[in-house]
């Protein structure tokens, strides 16, 4: 991706995050309904091909503009802006290891900006990304994909499903596999709703698959590789830029109403009280940013090194990625509890506030549940004792 091109997708995220996304975010909220409108403005401005390679049709971009773009629609709509950067997810997971025979898939999505959904939940497994129950069962030359998912987020609206499968019958839960699914390939189903305190407009639903697919839409490489190369890096800094959009948004909406309503007379802006929680907050954000860019900017020299498989799998990186979310999800919705004490019980609290910060709030109270916080901390915990010091990296 050339930097004109960057320089214009950013322009256009930030452009549709004001006009669209903001002017849909409470209505989907308050209906709980898919942004429909947000994702079509996204699809008709080239967005949901970013990580299509360009000889493709794509934007072929890395993940430091994923990560701002990502930033500039959460100010708009953070659940508009978690359904694109789990398509973005996806997307790069699909064009790092695709096969030849993908191709004409990811010329769709370049074309079609259809949803591209994921389908790594299971029903008795827990949160545990890297195994799967379900088996793929041989079948007319194919596969046989019979499978259930408590969660799968824009669920009921994707063009095609990236799912993981157990490799067989006969062996172990960690052999795993990712399968490309289409709703036409058999019965493809929304088994309930989303009735969530947040990020309602992800329209998170319970599905059904049961379908049979060619044997080339299974990817040769091991699910593994592809989540620790692509699907758990590119995931997390993408919730972590939405997340962080969403939290800066709120606060520039409330600095500028406490601007706005000092010079009409009303509360000063020489408290204290006030200044040093601004500052706080203030201190929140941008320690968000400087590690979110760091990971970003880390990933994208692997990624443009064509760096091996091994170069991933390092334990001060694994950390490091793991600490991005885990800091990103518990500073950004910090930053929501402590505006709304400061803004108080009206433009804080109340539904309907126009800064919508009780909005954020609740979307952001959401950011340490997904991939649980304590799974990973515990990841950590065990990847330092392997490492020795777990101080590696750290001042050289």
């Amino acid at each position: 991706m050339t930097e004109r091109s960057g320089d214009r997708l950013l322009e256009t995220a930030g452009t549709l995050s004001e006009t669209v996304l903001g002017r849909w975010a409470a209505e989907v909220d308050r209906e709980g309904r898919f942004p429909r409108e947000s994702l079509a403005a996204l699809r008709e401005a080239g967005l949901m091909s970013y990580f299509v390679p360009a000889r493709l049709g794509g934007a072929g971009g890395d993940l430091a503009n994923f990560a701002r773009i990502a930033s500039l629609l959460g100010e708009g709509c953070l659940s508009t802006a978690m359904i694109w950067a789990m398509h973005g997810q996806q997307v790069a997971s699909l064009a790092d290891h695709a096969a030849e025979s993908h191709g004409g898939l990811l010329e769709e999505i370049a074309r079609e900006g259809m949803v591209v959904g994921s389908v790594t939940s299971e029903f008795g497994k827990g949160g545990d990304l890297l195994t799967a129950l379900a088996p793929l069962v041989a079948e007319d030359g194919g596969y046989r994909v019979r499978r259930a998912a408590p969660i799968v987020t824009a669920g009921g609206e994707a063009g095609v499903y990236l799912v993981t499968m157990r490799a067989g019958k006969d062996v172990p839960t960690s052999d795993v596999r990712l399968v490309c699914v289409r709703p036409e390939d058999g019965a493809v189903t929304v088994e309930g709703g989303w009735d969530a305190m947040g990020m309602r407009g992800t329209t998170s639903v319970p599905m059904k698959l049961d379908v049979r697919v060619a044997a080339e839409r299974v990817l040769a490489t091991p699910f593994r590789a592809i989540a620790v190369q692509s699907m758990i890096p590119v995931g997390h800094v993408g919730w972590v830029a939405s997340w962080f959009g969403a939290a800066r948004g709120a606060v520039r909406r409330a600095v500028r109403a406490l601007r706005r309503r000092a010079a009409k007379g009303g509360r000063p802006l020489n408290s204290e009280l006030l200044l040093d929680r601004l500052a706080g907050v203030r201190v929140s954000l941008d320690l968000i940013e400087s590690l979110l860019g760091r990971v970003a900017a880390e990933l994208d020299g692997l990624r443009a090194a064509g760096a091996p498989f091994a170069a991933y799998q390092d334990i001060r990186l694994n950390i490091l990625i793991n600490n991005l979310k885990v800091a990103g999800s518990t500073l950004a919705f910090s930053v929501a509890d402590r505006l709304v004490e400061l803004m108080g019980l009206n433009d804080g609290y109340l539904r309907g506030g126009e800064l919508g910060l009780e909005r954020t709030f609740r979307d952001l109270r959401s950011a340490a549940l997904m991939f649980s916080n304590d799974r990973l901390l515990a990841a950590n915990g065990k990847l330092m004792l392997v490492e020795g010091s777990g101080l590696s990296g750290l001042f050289g």
